[in-house]
């Protein structure tokens, strides 16, 4: 059974209707919002709807009937999981035009009360053998750093930009350090909203209120951060936000901070793919190891990627020590080109695609869209990594 309440609307060019089957559908306790149009919208319009307001059960009043179909048939191509209910006259040609449209159920316009109130009641039930639209929608991934500093939020800014570049991919950057947020920096913008206003909204997101909210990059979104330090307590409210970010985008980029408080593990939780970045530094590697330890501890293996940020091919800890270590495999290996990196950062611009370290961005990107699974490496040789391999290294450079 869904615990969620379900998303409601209603299209009808008569207010009067629109507004008693508003008050019909809030006797209900499985109606969360309910959107009232009194014309019949556009393509734009609807497909925003469909996008951002996460619709599970549409009324639609079929008094301009070559109109209605139009948004049915647009719907279906869409969504096929909303719920439609016509409120139409009980004449033959308009009952088989809504039969081929593929709504089977209708209110008769002129209906008693009762009888409307059922039939609405039923089609309402009906979404709970619906699938549940929380595991629906596009994909959260995760930037988790092993230790600040190392360039999480770099990688995720280019990745992000990359991925947003793909063709019909809406991607979406979200910075949740509210101690040392830089996604606004590191992509040039000078944002007025925040962050903190999407998770005071949370419970009544909307196309509108996040046209106000996002801020863009070309053909990103991207969500900043205020340095508030303060930490997130509503759980809840995180929830609110993952599930409009699944509707609203093919690619939620999240960039957490280094502590992994409540809400980051519930977006840990709820990510699809998770990419720990840590350098060659053995502090680093050690911190990834223990934030391995905790993901596991949380129920999550799979979806965990080591990315060996600032590489540099001779270093002792090469990249299957690393995997081994951790007990994780190595996504992708991104090289050591701090001042190019950081000459991009300064300007707000993209590291240049035909440097080694812009393919690296670009390849992190394509893999996320092209959501390309690897088996994990079995855990192995952690006894041999710190007693034979390591030694030998350290006496050579002795």
């Amino acid at each position: 059974m869904h615990a969620s309440k379900f998303n409601c609307a209603i299209i009808s060019p008569n207010p009067v209707v629109a507004e008693h089957y508003s008050k019909e559908m809030t006797r209900s306790h499985s109606i969360g919002s309910i959107d009232c149009l009194l014309d019949y919208p556009s393509d734009d319009i609807l497909m925003r709807m469909l996008r951002l307001n996460a619709m599970d059960f549409l009324l639609i009043d079929c008094a301009d009937l070559p109109r209605a179909i139009l948004i049915i048939k647009t719907i279906r191509d869409r969504n096929t999981n909303v719920e439609i209910l016509a409120l139409c006259q009980e004449d033959v040609q308009v009952l088989s035009s809504l039969m081929r449209a593929g709504v089977p159920d209708y209110i008769p316009v002129d209906a008693p009360a009762n009888g409307a109130r059922e039939i609405l009641a039923s089609s309402i039930e009906k979404l709970r053998d619906k699938p549940n639209r929380a595991n629906a929608g596009g994909d959260i991934v995760a930037f988790l750093p092993s230790k600040p500093g190392s360039g999480t939020s770099t990688i995720a800014a280019h990745t992000a930009f990359i991925a947003s570049k793909s063709p019909q991919k809406r991607v979406l950057l979200v910075d949740l350090d509210r101690d040392a947020p830089v996604q606004a920096f590191l992509n040039n913008l000078h944002p007025e909203h925040f962050l903190q206003e999407a998770f005071a909204n949370s419970h009544q997101m909307d196309a509108d209120i996040w046209s106000r909210l996002a801020s863009q990059r070309d053909d990103l979104d991207i969500l900043p951060a205020d340095a508030d330090g303060a930490t997130f307590a509503d759980n809840d409210r995180m929830q609110e936000l993952l599930g409009f970010f699944r509707r609203a985008y093919d690619l939620t980029c999240i960039d957490l901070p280094g502590p992994l408080d409540s809400c980051s593990t519930e977006v840990l939780l709820e990510a699809k793919r998770i990419l720990l970045v840590c350098t060659q530094e053995l502090t680093s590697v050690h911190i990834a190891l223990r934030k391995a330890e905790r993901l596991r501890r949380l129920g999550l293996g799979k979806e965990v990627r080591v990315v060996l940020n600032r590489f540099v091919a001779s270093h002792v800890m090469t990249e299957d020590r690393v995997a081994d270590l951790i007990g994780l495999p190595v996504e992708l290996t991104i090289p050591n080109s701090y001042a190019l990196a950081n000459a991009s950062a300064e300007k707000g611009s993209n590291v240049d695609p035909s440097t080694t370290l812009g393919k690296s961005y670009t390849k992190l990107a394509q893999i996320l869209l092209n959501n390309r699974i690897d088996f994990p490496r079995k855990q192995k040789k952690f006894l041999e990594f710190l007693y034979q391999p390591f030694v030998k290294s350290q006496a050579r450079e002795a």
